[in-house]
């Protein structure tokens, strides 16, 4: 999942963008043109819990260079596109399956998104919690 400093200071996105916003550690979507929050803890941290290395300065240190128009699309884009963007009128992402991932995936990294085939529910790894949604 990308994540951003503050997802408030986000221009031009589009409804269905998810981000970790790192000024709250959130898990957020753009809906119905504002940031709704997914996230149900909010002590979440972007620290690997195993090797204490921070997931954002690792992130942070890969930055496009000035100018760049470095995108990647599959389908036709229709919207403002991100820096990934999955598009298509009649197809979906798949998330990975995972039974039980929060006893399975042993060091899991913030912003984790898989789909549970035990509980049949989407989750997240907030960073220092699974959190699992439903519909």
């Amino acid at each position: 999942m990308p994540w951003v400093t503050n997802t408030g200071s986000v221009a031009n996105v589009v409804d269905g963008t998810m981000a970790y916003d790192l000024s709250d550690k959130r898990v957020k979507v753009k809906y119905a043109g504002a940031w709704k929050d997914l996230s149900v803890n909010t002590s979440g941290t972007t620290v690997d819990p195993l090797t204490g290395v921070d997931g954002a300065v690792i992130q942070n240190s890969s930055v496009e260079p000035a100018g760049s128009t470095a995108k990647f699309a599959i389908g036709t884009v229709t919207g403002t596109p991100g820096v990934l963007v999955l598009e298509d009128a009649s197809k979906a992402m798949v998330l990975p399956k995972v039974a039980s991932p929060h006893l399975n995936i042993i060091n899991p990294a913030p912003g984790m998104i898989v789909y549970d085939t035990t509980a049949k529910l989407m989750t997240v790894f907030n960073g220092s919690v699974w959190t699992f949604w439903r519909p």
